[in-house]
């Protein structure tokens, strides 16, 4: 079993059991990012930081379930329904396949979140090296206005927006 370093998630492999932790992740000034924790045929992890921002084009997986987790800051999601849902430290949100959902992070404070994904994958190889999932479900987001709003607000980490990260500010406070 491999154990993972915060700061080399990056590398970690989906073909053994890898033990990770969050703590010492870098916190930001600006900007916004998204590092892989893990990844495995039907199921892949990610820690996402951002400093501000969100993902703020209401959109849709229609292949992707998944789970954000807030560990640190709040998120205020809102749903296709127009309900709305703040999310505080140790709360989340569980969103099925096909599910209507945006956020914003409150800028009080850094959101820090752990985002967990799964689905039926017909090419497990063909992953997308940014984000480490199966770049299949890259393309599953139905609204491309709503991609486009993420990319402008630099809310999903792969954006041109720069990143500020905040010298001496990490996650559990490595």
């Amino acid at each position: 079993m491999a154990t993972t370093p915060m700061r080399q998630m990056s590398q970690v492999s989906k073909n053994e059991a890898t033990t990770f932790s969050l703590r010492g992740a870098q916190l930001l000034k600006r900007g916004a990012t998204m590092e892989s924790i893990g990844l495995a045929d039907n199921l892949w992890a990610h820690i996402k930081i951002y400093s501000s921002g969100g993902e703020n084009g209401l959109h849709k997986h229609d292949k992707e379930d998944h789970v954000f987790l807030v560990l640190q800051g709040k998120a205020i999601f809102e749903f296709g329904d127009g309900s709305k849902k703040v999310a505080a430290p140790f709360e989340g949100v569980f969103l099925p396949r096909g599910t209507l959902y945006r956020f914003q992070a409150d800028p009080a404070d850094n959101l820090v979140m752990f985002r967990v994904g799964g689905a039926q994958v017909t090419n497990p190889a063909d992953v997308d090296p940014r984000f480490k999932m199966p770049r299949e479900l890259m393309g599953s987001r139905t609204d491309k206005e709503s991609r486009e709003a993420d990319h402008k607000s630099a809310s999903n980490g792969a954006h041109s927006e720069p990143v500020e990260i905040w010298p001496g500010r990490f996650f559990a406070g490595e």
